[in-house]
């Protein structure tokens, strides 16, 4: 056993995908996302039932918190699911306490001592939890440490703070195969698919630093062209090129990566793993100050080509987050299957066709579906804790009421909403459990 302490968490943060691996202009083929499944294999199973989700054609795309919360047995079919199905996904901040489980569980035990002593306390645990009597965990964690001898404190000692041991991301990680780990280890924290302008990630991205204006040139990526002076403009880069339009996907390809690689609370994965609200400058994993995807909807509105403030084409950013709320620039899917409410997906490409830019009017084509629109702030009631970080741009402490409560449309099973400038996309919900 090494005394420094192992990379837990393995961060991945960038896959991109192709128009192949996302297809959305092949009448054969469809792109199904689903939100949080937090281990609720059966609604899954009956959602893509309900969808004749074919794997051979359809590409299947989960946003993240897809095990823990739910059983511990349907949390372990639906990874090996997963894995065994190599489905394309991102990972979630549950995903990522798994992840970071397996890392210290087999830094533990690494050693003979190790290994011995997390085989004593499993048994313990057992013993008295399987007894006539439930016993609660959290008293049993603080009573062996409390009472452990010093050879014992060391272990006790080796788990980090925030972290509680033997519960449900700790059993999923000692339980799950290599190749189940190893699935995991390949999930990044944000997927980009260039051909559809589209960023899928668990909780939410930032259009612009909060701490400045989003116009300032000089911090923000989406207020100038990205390696070009102020007085050039794309069509002053590309006149010379024999591919304009190859030119400009470029420029527009490496402004969008830039959203992630220079707006720097979007390159820390606590960030693209919790974030739900904005307050000055400061990020929060509760719904303080003002919505993140409220903040990403406003300025992709303002990006309807490059006039000086706003250079970045409307072609449809829709980021892949938490609740369900689709809005033209952001779709949102977690609908609180694990409390009992929906497991919600939105379906892009086979049949679905492009909108009509040339009618007065684009309206939403309402399906005969039930309400799949939830108030999700509960989504995270049972965590044990909502730790932030350090750095004081990230805030965790939610000690005053929401200031900016989200009054949305309802949407329904069967609806047709618009995915990006011009492509329609179908909604689809199921009952749970």
């Amino acid at each position: 056993m090494t005394t420094k302490v192992p990379d837990f968490g393995r961060y991945q943060l960038l896959r991109t995908l192709s128009a192949e691996e996302f297809p959305l202009d092949d009448p054969d083929r469809r792109v199904i996302m689903v939100g949080d499944i937090h281990g609720m294999y059966r609604p899954l199973t009956r959602l893509l039932t309900k969808l004749d989700y074919d794997p051979n054609s359809d590409v299947l795309v989960h946003t993240g918190d897809f095990i823990v919360k739910g059983l511990h047995h349907h949390s372990m079919a639906t990874l090996d699911f997963m894995a065994l199905h190599n489905v394309t996904g991102v990972r979630g901040n549950h995903d990522q306490e798994v992840i970071e489980w397996k890392g210290w569980i087999d830094w533990i035990r690494s050693t003979k001592e190790g290994s011995e002593w997390l085989q004593r306390m499993e048994q313990n645990w057992k013993h008295i939890h399987n007894g006539k009597k439930p016993f609660d965990l959290d008293y049993f964690l603080d009573y062996q440490r409390r009472s452990a001898s010093g050879r014992d404190k060391r272990w006790w000692k080796l788990i980090p703070a925030g972290w509680k041991f033997l519960s449900d991301p700790y059993r999923i990680a000692r339980d799950m195969s290599k190749e189940q780990y190893d699935y995991l280890l390949s999930l990044p924290l944000a997927l980009y698919i260039p051909s559809a302008h589209t960023f899928v990630v668990h909780a939410g991205m930032l259009p612009s630093d909060p701490r400045y204006p989003y116009y300032d040139r000089k911090r923000q990526p989406l207020a100038h062209i990205p390696g070009l002076s102020r007085s050039d403009s794309p069509d002053s880069v590309c006149s010379g090129s024999k591919d304009r339009l190859s030119c400009m996907s470029r420029i527009r390809e490496a402004q969008e990566l830039a959203i992630l690689s220079r707006i720097p609370q979007n390159k820390h994965p606590w960030v693209l793993l919790n974030m739900r609200g904005v307050k000055k400058g400061k990020v929060f994993r509760k719904y303080k100050g003002t919505y993140w995807a409220k903040l990403w909807n406003k300025e992709m509105r303002l990006c309807a080509g490059y006039d000086g403030d706003a250079p970045l084409d409307d072609d449809g950013d829709g980021v892949e987050a938490r609740d369900f709320s689709p809005n033209r620039w952001s779709v949102g899917l977690d609908t609180g299957c694990v409390y009992g409410r929906k497991l919600s997906a939105v379906v892009l490409g086979g049949d679905m066709g492009l909108i009509d830019e040339d009618a007065d009017d684009w309206t939403i084509e309402d399906g005969d579906g039930d309400d799949v629109d939830v108030d999700d702030e509960s989504d995270d009631e049972d965590d044990e804790s909502d730790e932030g970080e350090d750095d004081p741009g990230y805030d965790d402490e939610d000690d005053e009421v929401d200031s900016n409560k989200r009054r949305r449309k309802k949407h329904h099973d069967g609806d047709t909403i618009r995915f990006g400038v011009n492509r329609k996309a179908k909604l689809a919900s199921v009952k749970c459990p």
